[in-house]
């Protein structure tokens, strides 16, 4: 069996460092890892993979690879996998890696809001300036979780994690999500579909995007959904800008309709230096790394493993695709 693993970004955190790699040929000597490193190399490579662990394929790739019969993303997110519905039509299997960034995205969010909430930005500042600002606070008030209303849209792993810290603090929780089938979580006070999207909206305090990038989700927070929210709510996008109506957004937070903003994510990134977003006040602005901690690389290389004893031993495979859904 030969594994081809092209996992190169051009954010260095998610390139698979060579030691992983080698952690592999270590745990799997009887198998044949060939590691390559952009298109053209990939493009040789593939004819002879029966499984590729990559967030990337192309259709030139997918037709270049007769041999291939399963491919597992090392993201969440399987976008990169342009032709998802042709490699689902040559029954190749699809898995990706979701569930391995919930937590420290989860513990990033509730940073976020913390920061807001206590206003560790306005404290934070004014210790290097040294300034005792403790008059400005009891005019400004910093303000609490709990009690608060949290409404999450996308319900997956990373979601239930968040719901579970918001909680945890006091806070009621709505979820979104299309599986409204599954059992309610007992942390999690109410489950509605996306065609409810206006209800879960509506007594919102607290908005949090945690769902995949896919063509149903495009724009799916605009001016409208936006004046559903409480007066003075607060907007958490940890899944894709383009889920949001930027402009929409802007609007908002400028008016002082939505009390603040926690981006991890944007439409273009790198975020341009001139994008209104890094100087409109109550704005927590952190670059596309909500998932990122030491560990990472880790956790991916241990669930793929996991997957390839499954694959060769016949059993299911852990976090199948949806293909027709597109996560």
């Amino acid at each position: 069996m030969n594994v081809l693993t092209y996992i190169s970004w051009p954010v260095q955190a998610w390139c698979i460092p060579d030691s992983h790699v080698a952690i592999l040929r270590r745990d799997f000597p009887e198998i044949g890892f060939t590691h390559t490193r952009d298109q053209a190399e990939t493009l040789r490579a593939i004819p002879e993979a029966d499984v590729c662990f990559t967030p990337f394929l192309t259709p030139e790739m997918v037709n270049a690879a007769p041999r291939l019969r399963w491919v597992h993303s090392s993201a969440a997110a399987v976008e990169g996998l342009l032709p998802l519905n042709a490699l689902a039509a040559r029954d190749i299997a699809i898995t990706n890696s979701r569930g391995v960034q919930a937590i420290p995205m989860a513990e990033h969010v509730m940073g976020g809001l913390l920061v807001l909430a206590r206003k560790f930005d306005l404290t934070l500042a004014a210790q290097r300036e040294h300034r005792w600002i403790q008059n400005e606070l009891s005019r400004d008030w910093p303000w609490m979780l709990n009690g608060r209303t949290m409404t999450i849209v996308g319900l997956g792993t990373i979601g239930l994690e968040i719901a579970r810290r918001a909680h945890a603090f006091g806070m009621r929780v709505t979820g979104v999500r299309r599986r409204t089938d599954e059992p309610r979580p007992e942390f999690v006070d109410r489950v509605l579909g996306p065609d409810r999207l206006a209800d879960a909206l509506r007594g919102c305090d607290v908005l949090v995007l945690s769902a995949p990038g896919i063509a149903a989700t495009h724009r799916i927070i605009g001016a409208e959904q936006l004046d559903m929210l409480n007066p003075g709510a607060v907007l958490v996008n940890v899944a894709r800008g383009q889920v949001v109506d930027d402009a929409a957004l802007q609007r908002a937070l400028e008016s002082g309709q939505l009390r603040g903003a926690v981006l991890d994510v944007f439409d273009r990134e790198p975020l341009e230096r001139s994008s209104p977003f890094w100087t409109i006040p109550n704005v927590v602005i952190t670059p596309h790394s909500s998932g990122f901690r030491q560990s990472h690389w880790d956790d991916v290389v241990a669930l793929f493993s996991d997957n390839l004893r499954r694959f060769r031993s016949g059993e299911p495979l852990r976090n199948v695709v949806d293909a027709g859904a597109g996560y």
